[in-house]
């Protein structure tokens, strides 16, 4: 049952390949009906040039790309089809690493609606009690709360993967357990 169910994999690729392999499986998924979803959370930054501002789509993780898929189909994309995907390990179970849907959603959700205002891996937060977002535009986000600094912090943890944190009202949380 769990070979045919789709999930998510967090994925390494080679160094400033993102794009290239974004691009790939969109050919396969397109040209030739290959079942997956892939998820790279870009922002749009501006390079300045000689003469002209640019402006520029830049992965917001270096390396990193997530990958929703049967676990068949995820070996395969390396294996059989050439694309340059190092799946993560769980260290737990020495397999792949699976993401669950409510945190890859979670963090989806928080990525689309503002890359600017998340910041990754900020080991200074205290971490406290489960909470769930009710007010504002991260609402239904569930996450841990963190304070830094007498700030308020909602942090998605996707475990193995990454920590991301965004700052929120204290009013606009719930504690959930």
């Amino acid at each position: 049952m769990v070979d045919i169910q789709k999930q998510w994999f967090a994925a390494r690729t080679r160094d400033k390949q993102e794009f290239a392999i974004r691009e790939r499986l969109q050919r396969l998924r397109v040209e030739h009906g290959v079942d997956l979803e892939y998820y790279l959370p870009t922002r749009t930054v501006f390079r300045q040039l000689k003469y002209r501002r640019k402006r520029v789509e830049v992965p917001v993780i270096r390396n990193l790309i997530f990958v929703r898929a049967t676990r068949q189909v995820a070996v395969d994309l390396p294996n059989k089809e050439g694309v340059a995907l190092f799946y993560m390990k769980d260290l737990s179970t020495h397999g792949m690493l699976v993401v669950p849907d409510k945190q890859m959603d979670d963090f989806r959700f928080m990525m689309d609606l503002s890359p600017d205002g998340v910041s990754f891996d900020d080991a200074s937060l205290t971490m406290g009690s489960r909470v769930k977002v009710v007010k504002g535009e991260l609402s239904g986000v569930e996450g841990e709360v963190g304070t830094v600094s007498n700030r308020t912090y909602v942090v998605i943890r996707i475990r193995g993967v990454l920590t991301a944190s965004v700052k929120l009202p204290r009013s606009y949380l719930k504690i959930i357990g």
